[in-house]
């Protein structure tokens, strides 16, 4: 079992109700993952262009502030 699993627990236990392995849940998870990052990303960009979304601001908050030491 992966860290994944603890991300989702409710899936997990859903997952887990209907039979499915660890290693199954795992693989399942991946994608899950895989599709939730694909969203956010779509999301993003789908603000930026309709204007929602002030990426300039974003970028000047991210390069003015300092860095790890």
């Amino acid at each position: 079992m992966t860290d994944q699993n603890e991300r989702y627990p409710g899936l997990t236990g859903w997952l887990r109700q209907r039979g499915h392995s660890d290693e199954e849940i795992d693989k399942i998870l991946v994608h899950v993952r895989q599709y939730e990052e694909q969203i956010q990303t779509d999301s993003v960009m789908d603000s930026i262009a309709a204007g929602r979304f002030d990426i300039a601001k974003i970028i000047d908050e991210a390069v003015g502030e300092p860095g790890p030491d």
